[in-house]
């Protein structure tokens, strides 16, 4: 399998089969300060982020409220403290825990990028995931396994601290670890349940 295709295969067939160790946030907690579009694409229900030893890739995925695709202005941004000293920037909008030294960020047209460069992103339904190389997120004293993670969705049309429509989780939290390398067919009926998923969510929406 093309190494692209199956990173973006894996980052799918996690977010299918709820990786145990996913954070969970409420649904419709915007941050007060928080002056975009409230729109469901922009409030994160869920998210996780792991470590895949064998291939040397962190995958991201995250899941909102309503489908993603078609959001304008809408983006996820996954902070990640790799180690030195990290930024603290939230703490005026009730976001103290939130420590970071390198972001990553996914749009909702389903481009992605660590700084300049681009990274692999997908979008389907509610959910965006990237596996993004680890390469591109140096660690600092810490091993990649050490690394912590939070993720905050933002209005990219509104400029400063208020751009920032919701945080998960509030604080940082430990990558987990890619489970034992699963069966291609158990992968593939992960990928066929979240695509059916998407589908059934469309068609319940009349979209």
């Amino acid at each position: 399998m093309h190494t692209l295709a199956r990173k973006l295969f894996l980052a799918a067939g996690l977010a299918a089969t709820a990786n145990a160790f996913a954070v969970t946030d409420p649904v419709g907690d915007f941050l007060p300060s928080f002056t975009g579009l409230h729109g469901a694409a922009l409030d994160i229900v869920s998210a996780d982020v792991a470590f895949d030893a064998a291939h040397d890739d962190f995958l991201l995925h995250a899941t909102t409220a309503g489908p993603i695709a078609g959001t304008p202005n809408a983006a996820y941004v996954f902070g990640f403290d790799l180690g030195g000293t990290p930024k603290t920037p939230f703490g005026a909008i009730g976001e103290p825990g939130v420590a970071f030294t390198s972001t990553v960020t996914l749009h909702s047209n389903g481009t992605g990028a660590v700084g300049s460069t681009g990274v692999a992103t997908r979008v389907a339904g509610d959910d965006i995931y990237a596996p993004v190389p680890a390469a591109l997120l140096p660690t600092s004293g810490i091993t990649d396994q050490q690394v912590t993670w939070a993720l905050w969705s933002i209005d990219s049309s509104v400029a400063g601290l208020a751009r920032n429509a919701d945080f998960a989780p509030d604080g940082d939290t430990r990558v987990s670890a890619v489970p034992e390398p699963a069966p291609i067919a158990l992968m593939g009926a992960a990928l066929g349940l979240l695509a059916f998923s998407a589908r059934r969510r469309a068609i319940a929406t009349g979209k």
